[in-house]
């Protein structure tokens, strides 16, 4: 899959999944605007992540998140990898419910030997799924299989990483302010984003400014506060038009706008559709 199919995948899915072998591979890992999983099948190839090196080889595992600066130093001529990357929308939309403290103890060496053939299989099997979701036609419920998939998938990817690295529960560690606000700000629009729209109400529950709260998320999201609050209520009102059956009215009431030109301007900005266009699509 070359860079331009990888590009249409993820604009029509959310994400792609594509084999990735040593004449492709430096394009690959330096899209870096993708959250990334890679498995490596075959060969070896090393890369520099975080000022550190890692060879990557037969049944190792990369993570990625978007943003991550990747420089290849040699890869093999039998190197080969299956690789997942999503879009910032289905990430976080994946990754709803998430611990911040999970991919914190992943990003910490992204890169890790996988020993139980078992184990490999699993996380094989989680992708390969999510490339069968492309193959079949699109259902009112494939946005919550490929879901659930993906956050299935990074819980499977953290479980290893502790044992791996026999780090243990991360409950006890030291996690800097920044982690920790911006875990209770994800928390918060989950629990408030159907009435609560607004960057202040969520600062001031953290009981911060919100230009401090736009920085958090720049660093920790790569995106300003504003567009993580839209982006998770576009994806909940999305699953109410496919799911619901309510009227686009109603769900412009329930998500507190104040009428539905004004819910349908919304949705139409962030995806380019109006909300009964994108019903119909589905």
């Amino acid at each position: 899959m070359d860079d331009k199919s990888i590009e249409e995948s993820i604009s029509k899915y959310g994400y792609a999944v594509f084999d990735c072998t040593s004449t492709e591979v430096l394009s690959t890992l330096s899209m870096a605007k993708y959250s990334t999983v890679l498995l490596c099948n075959s060969g070896n190839a090393v890369v520099e992540l975080n000022m550190s090196e890692y060879e990557l080889q037969a049944a190792w595992c990369m993570v990625l998140p978007p943003a991550m600066i990747v420089e290849l130093r040699s890869v093999s001529d039998d190197f080969s990898a299956m690789v997942l990357q999503t879009s910032q929308e289905t990430s976080l939309s994946s990754f709803i419910g998430l611990e911040t403290e999970m991919f914190n103890v992943i990003y910490r060496v992204p890169c890790f030997a996988i020993s139980d053939s078992m184990e490999l299989t699993l996380l094989r099997n989680m992708v390969e799924n999510l490339h069968i979701f492309t193959q079949l036609p699109e259902s009112a419920h494939t946005k919550d299989f490929v879901y659930g998939t993906i956050h299935c998938l990074y819980i499977a990817i953290y479980d290893l990483r502790l044992r791996a690295a026999s780090l243990g529960t991360p409950r006890g560690a030291v996690y800097n302010s920044a982690d920790s606000y911006f875990r209770q700000f994800l928390h918060l629009i989950k629990d408030h984003c159907r009435v609560h729209h607004d960057v202040a109400f969520y600062a001031d529950r953290l009981h911060i400014t919100p230009k401090y709260l736009n920085e958090i998320s720049r660093k920790k999201a790569h995106i300003t506060a504003k567009e993580v609050i839209t982006q998770f209520l576009v994806t909940f009102i999305k699953r109410e038009l496919v799911v619901s059956g309510n009227s686009v009215q109603r769900i412009a009431y329930d998500y507190n706008f104040c009428d539905q030109s004004s819910l349908g301007k919304f949705f139409k900005k962030a995806t380019g559709m109006s909300p009964v266009a994108y019903r119909r699509s589905r």
